[in-house]
């Protein structure tokens, strides 16, 4: 598997090598990092990073080239390929990039594996979406979504988004799919601001238990994964009485606008897996939050608040009558047959701050209580950005930690731009835990680009 995306990598980058000499647009993106810790890698240098760096390295270099043809004034096709080399995982050398990309003024195609842009790994937890924050690699699959707003009133219009995802890590249902959809609508109220209301919703379905028992993945388990309908008459009491698939899904609102010289967001991500989190049962668990870009102070670009609620989960677990099952408990993240949960390799997908797994720092957890708060700007030419976040850990209904373990995660990011020469980078990070062992990160870092 190595090999194979080495060679892929390889041969992709003499690719855009010759796209390159035929005046296409080219960019490249090198970036390394390298740390002393004293135990493992504290949480925020770490985390959201797209499967860069685990709590386990102590270095990780990623490298990023991109080709871009356009085909006409109004559609563009880009080939795009990465990857990464980091201690801390099983296999040092892997793939953080490695994707096709079709895009005119009505639709964005893309087929295989893209990471996050820059630009949307913010001061945030979650960075948009509190299902998807970047805390992993990229899953290889095909998405489609309207590239603008479509205008359906003067000041309302509307975005979609639907994917196709595979899961080719190694975990407890082997080959399971993933479907994805958005809906969004977006009411410009003024010139000054505006309204955002969005649904997504992901399943994981189909695949092949380690038992060897495969999980419905023809047409019409899709359909039913789509809809929301139950397994039918399938083998399986779980998925016959419940929705097909596991289903995650989170409504997300939020506003724009602006006082005097500061733009705002405020803003609102839930999260649910089943009809009491659909319907609300669970709140207000989610992330609450606002983020502040005060256009006159120069030393700061953004300001961002968060707090974190997981505690509720629809109440505690409890009988329901008719069909043996049960009631609250929602449980974020597990699943009794996609055994893996909510991950990709090992790491949680989405909000990183949930972990019902457990790891060398955390019990198994996803009842969270947490207040984050990130800063960032510059002083002449140093850019620096910093974070800290406190969080309550209460464990799981069925598996309470007691007491609550306490935790304090902070990071400091400082960065000198070298003109023509790139950027180079200092890290620094400390965790303190009540209950398990403190740990102190420094590092440095150094990152290139060219076009």
């Amino acid at each position: 598997m190595i090999r194979s995306t080495i060679i892929i990598i390889l041969i992709s980058f003499l690719n855009l090598s010759l796209f390159a000499q035929n005046n296409l647009d080219f960019e490249a993106t090198f970036r390394a990092r390298s740390f002393l810790h004293s135990d493992r890698l504290p949480f925020w240098l770490h985390n959201n990073t797209q499967g860069l760096l685990s709590e386990n390295s102590d270095y990780g270099v990623s490298a990023f080239a991109k080709a871009e043809y356009k085909l006409s004034q109004d559609h563009n096709l880009s080939l795009g390929v990465g990857g990464y080399l980091a201690n801390g995982f099983e296999n040092s050398i892997r793939r953080s990039d490695l994707f096709l990309e079709y895009e005119n003024n009505l639709i964005k195609v893309i087929v295989g594996s893209k990471s996050l842009p820059e630009s949307e790994l913010s001061n945030s937890v979650i960075n948009n979406n509190i299902l998807f924050t970047g805390n992993t690699r990229a899953l290889p699959g095909l998405f489609l979504s309207n590239n603008k707003p479509l205008k359906l009133f003067k000041n309302i219009s509307f975005d979609a988004e639907i994917a196709h995802y595979q899961f080719n890590d190694d975990r407890s249902v082997d080959n399971a799919r993933l479907h994805y959809k958005k809906v969004g609508i977006n009411w410009r109220i003024r010139d000054k601001s505006s309204l955002h209301v969005s649904l997504r919703h992901y399943v994981q379905w189909a695949g092949t238990q380690g038992d060897g028992t495969k999980l419905p993945g023809d047409f019409n388990a899709f359909f039913r994964t789509f809809t929301g309908a139950n397994g039918g008459d399938i083998d399986n009491d779980n998925e016959a009485i419940n929705a097909l698939g596991n289903h995650l899904g989170t409504y997300e609102v939020s506003y724009l606008g602006t006082y005097k010289s500061i733009d705002f967001k405020i803003y609102h991500n839930t999260l649910f897996e089943d009809r009491s989190g659909r319907e609300l049962n669970n709140f207000p668990d989610g992330v609450w939050g606002v983020s502040v870009f005060p256009k006159t102070l120069s030393f700061i670009d953004n300001v961002t608040y968060e707090y974190i609620q997981t505690v509720s989960q629809s109440g505690s677990p409890r009988a329901t009558e008719g069909l043996n099952q049960q009631s609250g408990g929602d449980n974020y993240f597990r699943n009794s047959i996609y055994g893996s949960g909510w991950t990709y390799e090992g790491l949680i997908l989405g909000l990183p701050l949930i972990n019902p797994f457990g790891n060398t720092t955390t019990p198994q957890n996803n009842r969270v209580f947490g207040h984050h708060l990130g800063l960032n700007g510059r002083l002449s030419k140093i850019h620096y950005k910093l974070k800290g976040t406190y969080v309550e850990n209460l464990g799981r209904y069925n598996r309470p930690i007691e007491p609550r373990q306490r935790a304090l995660y902070t990071s400091m990011q400082v960065q000198l731009p070298l003109a023509a020469y790139g950027a180079v980078s200092m890290y620094s990070g400390a965790d303190f835990i009540n209950n398990f062992e403190n740990t102190y990160a420094i590092g440095i870092g150094y990152n290139f680009s060219f076009d």
